[in-house]
């Protein structure tokens, strides 16, 4: 196969197949590739991905929205992202691009959102390039189109899907976790590969959304219920015997400075209770999101550093500490809260570190962000992008080459031979 030409929308930290972020994707599914441009509205997605771009020398001389001069060029980190809508027909066309990867906002259809869906002004850049798909001379050979849980059922799934269909795409559409892979990490996502007619996949697609990758060794296994619907549920997962299980250890950094990441006292003592917790040797965390670090709840998980601590225990001592502080004629006693304070302490509880949700989402060693950017940067950031090998599982299989031939033609090939 040829050097594919990609065009990388909504790249965020690279999002699909940046240089060096989604290096480790694209090697680990044989791409041969070249990114033409890549395009986020997002200023500190592009510094990040100006940062990847560099090498060790021009990373020590790159300052936060400084420009850089590297190979005789002035990059300027503010506009190395373009805005999606703001160019025209000809210029996607002129790009002659064989791959488009698309990761678009979330946010009109998260379960947690107002669900505007497509009237989500944040939905009309991925609508225009759906509309202009059509009107092109040199349409991508290839899409790549991730998502959350919610996407399946919205308005811009459906106008997708007409696109596609009016253009003589053939797809498969996926809802894939990575804790179907072994990784001690739940992220759900939707996901949806086309290849341009004649061009087809290995298997033929189903006309459904299925749970597991044909070809992969990785994602084999779809859960089912007796209905034959895909089970998302993750203790499933975890109890099934299909899946080698990976544990959180396996992923935690032992060379940095871990003790900025405790939780402080007033987030324990305020909103411990609602803490998704996991020890080193859990096969689960939840999935991690742009709030974490910021928010509390249903944000990702905190880690339990010391495996012996009794969490429930503990927090039923907050809870009752809690409880005696409300009855009228009571106050919280310092006394009290200092003996509570000390037995959370004793469970070591922390954030996972941004290099360790990294680890996870299957991020190489060589990543690494700007020194100017703060940890909340960093988390929203991580919680924006993808997990690679869950990728690069599915760039293997679009490429992967089928059948061209039409399920009628392929029936009477079949009866012509037999006879």
């Amino acid at each position: 196969m040829s050097t594919l030409r990609v065009l990388e929308f909504y790249s965020g930290i690279g999002g699909m197949v940046s240089d060096k972020i989604m290096h480790f994707a694209a090697e680990a599914a044989g791409w041969d590739y070249k990114i033409i441009k890549a395009f986020d509205i997002n200023t500190t997605a592009n510094e990040v991905n100006l940062l990847l771009k560099l090498s060790i020398k021009d990373r020590q001389q790159f300052t936060h929205g400084s420009c850089i001069w590297v190979s005789g060029l002035c990059l300027q980190p503010r506009k190395i992202g373009y805005c999606t809508k703001a160019l025209s027909l000809e210029f996607y066309d002129a790009q002659k691009a064989d791959v488009w990867t698309m990761s678009p906002p979330c946010q009109p259809h998260t379960r947690t959102g107002l669900k505007l869906d497509s009237k989500d002004p944040r939905s009309k850049s991925f609508l225009y390039l759906m509309n202009m798909l059509p009107k092109m001379k040199h349409p991508p050979k290839y899409i790549l189109v991730e998502n959350v849980k919610g996407f399946d059922e919205s308005d811009s799934r459906d106008v997708l899907i007409q696109q596609l269909e009016e253009c003589e795409y053939t797809y498969q559409e996926f809802m894939l976790n990575p804790l179907q892979m072994g990784i001690p990490n739940s992220r759900l996502r939707y996901y949806l590969l086309a290849k341009a007619k004649p061009l087809a996949f290995a298997m033929e697609p189903t006309g459904s959304i299925i749970g597991y990758v044909p070809s992969s060794k990785l994602l084999t296994t779809e859960f089912k219920d007796e209905r034959g619907v895909i089970i998302k549920d993750e203790e499933t997962i975890l109890k099934s015997e299909k899946v080698a299980r990976r544990h959180i250890h396996e992923f935690l950094s032992h060379d940095e400075d871990l003790h900025q990441y405790n939780v402080p006292d007033k987030v324990l003592l305020k909103h411990g209770h609602a803490f998704d917790i996991v020890k080193p040797s859990a096969s689960r965390s939840c999935c991690f999101t742009k709030g974490y670090y910021h928010y509390v709840e249903a944000t990702g998980s905190i880690l339990q550093v010391n495996e012996d601590g009794d969490t429930d225990d503990t927090f039923n001592q907050l809870q009752l500490w809690k409880n005696s502080a409300r009855e009228p004629g009571t106050s919280a006693d310092e006394q009290d809260q200092s003996k509570v304070l000390t037995c959370l302490h004793h469970l070591q509880l922390r954030y996972f570190s941004p290099r360790e949700v990294g680890n996870l989402m299957g991020f190489p060693t060589s990543f690494g962000f700007p020194e100017t950017m703060s940890l909340k940067q960093k988390y929203r950031t991580l919680g924006n992008s993808i997990n690679v090998l869950v990728v690069a599982e599915l760039m293997k299989y679009l490429v992967k080459e089928g059948s061209s031939m039409e399920p009628a033609a392929k029936m009477r090939k079949l009866e012509h031979s037999s006879q």
